[in-house]
């Protein structure tokens, strides 16, 4: 009976000295971690999400283009960037080209990667701001942004389904023709409003704890409706030190949204509607032309 008891209190003393070792070592980890994380959150500053109003734009049946407000704060002393991103989707165009005396088109266009929306509003040029590596990074400049999109000629994938891989289906062009389509596809995103670039429109104003930005966009009028990301970018001696982000959601409300939804779920009814309306406009307008015609003879 000795013995064991002797014996029993030895792997007792031994047992909670591994545990007190072990709790040691855990509590020592835990403090290292936490030092890590507060030399982290000490070399980038955390800033704030933006402001935006309003945060939902309603599409219905007048709309016209809205005007949403943007507004924060960021570290004292760094300029400020405001980029407006939408997905990234596919998308398909005809290219057209002359044979003979007529126009026809000649090649079909698969534009992947492409980000529906990217409107980029800074308070001083770009390059100013921000070096080549970060540029590149965060997609700042147009240069950087057509780098991501991939385009593809003889494309023969179908329109109603998106999701398939483009594989054997199209042709990767020559880089002479691939940087042609890529130009001809920034300029038509331009002229839509939906890619643009806007030097000093972001107002700042210096404070002693932070810098407060501010800006008033114009949203495009043929931007359809889904969520975007409004990002923010702080930069002090030309690179990012911290940046955050908020979502912009466009929504069609009223009859838009009405007619959106009966077209998904009875797409029969959408067309039946679509083929009287277009037959009633068809009526009224001949209507209309007649009555002026007699009109002028009078």
């Amino acid at each position: 009976m000795g013995r064991s008891a002797v014996k029993f209190h030895v792997d007792r003393t031994k047992r909670c000295g591994f545990l007190q070792a072990l709790t040691v070592v855990v509590w020592a980890g835990m403090l290292a971690v936490t030092a890590a994380a507060a030399q982290v959150a000490a070399a980038t500053p955390q800033m704030p999400p933006p402001v935006l109003a309003p945060d939902k734009i309603g599409m219905g049946t007048f709309y016209d283009g809205a005007r949403v407000h943007i507004e924060g704060t960021a570290p004292a002393g760094s300029g400020v960037l405001v980029v407006i991103r939408g997905s990234e989707d596919d998308e398909f165009f005809n290219r057209k080209g002359r044979v003979g005396l007529i126009w026809l088109n000649v090649d079909r266009i698969h534009i992947e990667h492409a980000p529906s929306v990217c409107l980029t509003f800074s308070s001083a040029d770009v390059k100013s701001m921000v070096d080549q590596a970060d540029v590149d990074k965060y997609q700042l400049d147009e240069a950087s942004i057509m780098s991501g999109i991939r385009c593809l000629c003889h494309c023969k994938c179908s329109l109603t389904d998106r999701t398939q891989q483009s594989g054997s289906r199209d042709s990767v062009p020559d880089p002479s023709y691939a940087k042609l389509l890529l130009a001809d596809f920034l300029r038509f995103k331009e002229r839509k409003g939906t890619y643009s670039m806007h030097t000093g429109a972001v107002n700042l104003a210096s404070g002693n704890s932070a810098t407060s930005y501010a800006l008033d966009v114009e949203w495009p009028k043929k931007v359809p409706p889904g969520n975007y990301q409004v990002e923010v970018y702080a930069c002090r001696d030309r690179k990012v030190i911290a940046h955050s982000a908020a979502t912009l959601q466009l929504m069609e409300v009223g009859f838009p949204a009405y007619m959106a939804d009966l077209a998904s779920r009875r797409p029969w009814v959408y067309g039946t509607v679509a083929v009287l309306v277009t037959i009633l406009a068809g009526f009224l307008t001949d209507f209309l032309t007649t009555k002026l015609r007699r009109r002028k003879r009078l």
